[in-house]
């Protein structure tokens, strides 16, 4: 995903506004276990066994298609990309680009993922894969969607895909930018078929060991935290209108996605916290 690089600068003042906003409205379809004590309404979207409520796709050969292996449950986690190698380092042929979605769409949730990476990657460059939520339409590298960037250093970075619209809050008008003097407050639209890149703020991943991301809906906002750190955010979330594609309108709900993206990583503890509307996050 290449194209135009916004840069948002951390502020205080906006995240306790934000902090201080209700949230509304539940998951679709799923409820916490009320026999388990202490679960706080959180929903496991992952059993630690197969991908029930799971599907795999891949560029190569589409959905639930995986001859490698590059989508594996292994000890109670999900393990992508460790596949054979061809010189003891990189994979063995071209890395499959691909996903793991969930067969129902979210809205109004607060996701939680833990990450760590593997050794194995199909290219010299850093280690990529990423968390994209809200993803709408048909199966492709990739869904009209937004995405929580996991790459090395770049941990939390907002990728609006394929279509999808934001109104981008932590810029500051004092930092460079990278495309045509944004301030905070711009609307920032990707082409079809194309991406923008908003930069988070601050680097808060360990890249030795285990890593949480959280993702927080509310309508048609998001933000982002890196272990425990808001770290980007965005408005006013839109995509094309199916009817009337020169139009937008309102992307409050779809899918999760954990992508397969040239290197060998595990996720764990992966779930999900209705929003109700006296929630705060």
């Amino acid at each position: 995903m290449k194209s135009a690089i916004l840069r948002p600068s951390f502020c205080l003042i906006l995240a306790a506004v934000l902090f201080s906003l209700p949230f509304a409205a539940a998951a679709a379809d799923l409820k916490p276990e009320e026999d388990k004590p202490g679960n706080d309404g959180w929903v496991s979207l992952f059993n630690g066994k197969d991908f029930t409520g799971w599907y795999t796709y891949l560029d190569s050969s589409g959905k639930n298609k995986d001859p490698k292996g590059v989508f594996k449950v292994e000890n109670g986690m999900i393990h992508i990309l460790d596949v054979p190698l061809s010189d003891g380092k990189t994979p063995d042929g071209k890395s499959d680009n691909g996903y793991l979605a969930t067969t129902q769409d979210f809205s109004n949730v607060r996701i939680h993922a833990e990450y760590k990476w593997g050794v194995k990657r199909a290219t010299e460059g850093k280690r990529n894969s990423g968390l994209l939520y809200l993803a709408v339409g048909s199966d492709a590298i990739y869904p009209t969607s937004l995405e929580c960037q996991i790459e090395e250093t770049d941990v939390g970075d907002l990728w609006i895909v394929n279509g999808a619209s934001v109104t981008a809050f932590f810029i500051a008008p004092s930092m460079p930018m990278y495309d045509d003097d944004m301030q905070a407050g711009t609307r920032v639209r990707s082409a079809p078929g194309e991406s923008l890149r908003v930069l988070k703020s601050g680097d808060f991943e360990n890249r030795d060991g285990w890593n949480t991301v959280e993702v927080i809906i509310q309508g048609d906002r998001s933000t982002h935290l890196v272990n425990g750190r808001i770290v980007n955010n965005a408005r006013d979330i839109k995509r094309p209108d199916p009817n009337d594609p020169s139009h937008t309108i309102p992307l409050t709900s779809g899918r999760i996605l954990l992508e397969a993206e040239g290197s060998e990583i595990w996720f764990r503890d992966i779930r999900i916290k209705p929003l109700g509307p006296s929630e705060k996050p």
